[in-house]
């Protein structure tokens, strides 16, 4: 499962053009969400009080999907907040990743992402199904920058060389050889304002075996108000299919209108 953990890193951190990274946190209880008021006031992290930061990371999770949101026989491995400073340094190599520049262009005030996963057992391998759920929240100070990130996000994955620079990370991350990577548009239900969503596939051979084995992670990016969520589903073999992955977005969008509105 380890394994597999790079790829959705790579994903998420585009999806959100600014979205979560890897260092995880324990998330300190709330009360619940910000009230519009507040979120109106909100400033970069670096500005922000002890209340302020308390009361966007509430926001944040509430505006996201939750375990009870997913099938059964998912566990949440691990969740944290990621500051624009933070993404940046961790995503400093990647040409691809928006710099510290970008986000605080953006406008970005601070993001949330957590991994849920399903037992993975050798038969999985062989048969197929999904691996690994993750899912990003990240407030702006408008809702104009949080419309720039997603275009940026557009771009970035459109560019030709971005399949390339995606295989060459997944290989250098998690040292098995990859054979073939590529990155497709999917057509997706209308959800939020604005969406993305894309399709990536790899195939790389397994450590130790002449085995391939057949990745394929869907993802989709959701502008809802001044938020952009991602929500990244990982399979091995053949994926879900797309109208389960499309109920998901719409709960998640459900959440986003809730939180954002």
């Amino acid at each position: 499962m380890r394994l597999l953990l790079p790829l959705a890193a790579i994903l998420a951190v585009l999806l959100v053009a600014c979205g979560g990274g890897d260092d995880k946190t324990e998330s300190p209880s709330t009360e619940g969400p910000a009230s519009p008021t507040t979120i109106a006031s909100m400033t970069p992290v670096a500005s922000m009080t002890a209340q302020d930061r308390s009361e966007a990371e509430a926001l944040l999770k509430a505006a996201t999907l939750q375990l009870e949101d997913l099938p059964s026989g998912y566990t949440l491995d691990e969740e944290g907040f990621t500051t624009n400073e933070e993404t940046a340094q961790e995503q400093k190599d990647n040409p691809y990743a928006p710099t510290l520049e970008d986000l605080h262009r953006f406008g970005r005030i601070l993001s949330y992402d957590a991994s849920y996963s399903q037992e993975v057992t050798a038969d999985t391998f062989t048969t197929g199904g999904t691996l690994f759920v993750q899912v990003t929240s990240a407030v702006y100070e408008d809702s104009d920058g949080a419309a720039e990130a997603l275009d940026f996000v557009r771009q970035q994955a459109s560019d030709p060389g971005f399949a390339d620079e995606f295989e060459q990370n997944f290989a250098s991350s998690s040292g098995v050889q990859v054979k073939s990577a590529t990155v497709s548009p999917m057509s997706f239900a209308k959800v939020g304002d604005d969406r993305v969503a894309f399709e990536m596939k790899i195939t790389a051979v397994s450590p130790g075996t002449d085995t391939d084995l057949d990745f394929v992670a869907r993802v989709v990016g959701v502008l809802r108000g001044r938020g952009i969520d991602s929500l990244t589903v990982l399979s091995v073999g053949s994926p879900s299919p797309v109208d389960e992955l499309e109920n998901l977005a719409q709960t998640l969008d459900e959440r986003m209108k809730d939180a954002f509105e």
